[in-house]
């Protein structure tokens, strides 16, 4: 009978619907994006968005924010990390403890995420998690008039002493779809991909291969070449060793 019991209480859990959220492992609230399809990529803009096409995925849980300097620091004593390049003596100064980490490699975001029992999205998962479903060219939807982002003039004007990024959630405006801040926005954001044509591209361009890793996001700054259009299907890319004052990240896991 007991048995019995517990094989029915298993065939219930295994059927049971994800949690919408979740705390991870590092105290990020990730939220669920569901399983199922989106539009992917552009044709309307850089020659590295196309060609738009229909992507499925399964379901995986998304940081609702930036992982933070604090977050970050906790990281570094837990593991003994290199600090960022911008900490002072490599000291965290306590008001940056909510501001998006920046200046780390791709490396350092991935030992974080591994770290913290996740791992970096993929382009796909990003882009999904910012535009949703019925593929939204921003985060909010397809006009870019009226929303107040890091990425906006008038906020990188007002930003703190150093210029680069703002406390994460501080743009109530810049959400998705799912509820997921800061992705018009903030810092660009390291993903798990390298910078490739995406399938039917026939674009060439000689930064394409496994030499670069792609970044999301459109930072509260531009990044180098890279202009912040705060578009979701904007892409960029950096070397996974490089470190830049508008690079940061966050992190996934999947909906098991």
């Amino acid at each position: 009978m007991r048995a019995a019991l517990l094989f029915f209480l298993g065939v219930i859990a295994a059927n049971a619907a994800p949690l919408t959220e979740i705390i991870g492992k590092d105290g990020s609230i990730m939220i669920l994006i569901p399983v199922g399809s989106f539009q992917m990529g552009s044709t309307n803009h850089a020659p590295d968005e196309s060609p738009e096409r229909k992507v499925t995925l399964p379901a995986f849980y998304i940081d609702t924010y930036e992982v933070t300097c604090e977050q970050y620091e906790n990281f570094m004593q837990a593991t003994g990390r290199r600090p960022p390049l911008d900490w002072p003596e490599g000291k965290l100064p306590p008001k940056l403890r909510k501001f998006p980490v920046v200046n780390v490699t791709w490396n350092d975001a991935s030992a974080y995420a591994t770290w913290a029992g996740k791992r970096l999205p993929t382009e796909a998962e990003w882009e999904k998690a910012c535009r949703g479903s019925d593929g939204g060219v921003y985060p909010w939807g397809n006009s870019a008039a009226g929303k107040k982002t890091a990425s906006g003039a008038d906020a990188r004007d007002k930003a703190h002493p150093e210029g680069r990024t703002f406390p994460v959630g501080s743009f109530p405006d810049d959400v998705s779809p799912y509820d997921v801040m800061d992705m018009a926005g903030n810092a660009w954001e390291w993903t798990a991909d390298w910078y490739k044509g995406y399938p039917g591209n026939d674009h060439f361009d000689v930064e394409f291969g496994s030499k670069y890793k792609v970044i999301r996001g459109g930072g509260g700054i531009d990044y180098f070449q890279a202009k912040a259009t705060r578009r979701c299907a904007d892409r960029a890319h950096a070397l996974a060793h490089s470190a830049h004052d508008a690079v940061g990240f966050r992190c996934v896991q999947d909906a098991k």
